[in-house]
């Protein structure tokens, strides 16, 4: 295997180690989500996870031959997906702190655009580069994004309280 390839697995799981240690280390009350010193790191983390992500998949030394349509699939898949993901932040204003519950435009069908955009992000080009090996780096990276979901779900159901619950119950996601 490529020297290259290891390095952007290693980039990507750290990038992935580090957002999972913040949202650990927030939720038990160890770090200030308010820190300037935090947020950096927290930023570059994801930025190693969703910069090396392309470059893994293309250099995936087990790629697959998929038929044009599935490929399209995948395609499509990262361009919606980098949509929701790039719109969810620019109608959230702000990646941390935000003190007031988001229910309209993008959020008023999906509650977490952002996470939801990640996912068909990273599915897209695990899909359009038919990338084999890729695809267990994928499943380590989704069930980050899910258990990232599940704290900021439980964090907001004790912020908002039944507000919250009702509007978990007209969206998806």
């Amino acid at each position: 295997m490529k020297t290259t390839y290891i390095l952007l697995i290693g980039l990507c799981l750290m990038g992935l180690f580090i957002r999972t240690c913040y949202e650990l280390l927030k939720r038990a009350g160890r770090v200030d989500p308010k820190s300037k010193a935090v947020f950096p790191v927290v930023f570059i983390g994801m930025c190693m996870m969703l910069l090396s992500w392309p470059f893994l998949c293309i250099l995936d030394p087990i790629q697959q031959t998929l038929p044009a349509t599935i490929r399209w699939a995948g395609l499509l898949g990262i361009a919606f997906g980098l949509g929701l993901a790039v719109g969810g932040l620019i109608q959230l204003k702000g990646l941390e702190n935000i003190d007031h519950l988001v229910t309209n435009g993008l959020f008023a069908r999906i509650r977490h655009p952002m996470y939801t955009g990640f996912i068909l992000w990273i599915s897209g080009w695990v899909i359009y580069q038919g990338a084999t090996l890729s695809f267990f780096i994928w499943l380590v990276s989704i069930a980050n994004i899910l258990y990232w979901r599940r704290i900021e779900e439980r964090k907001l159901e004790v912020q908002f309280g039944e507000e919250y619950f009702r509007y978990k119950k007209s969206t998806w996601f």
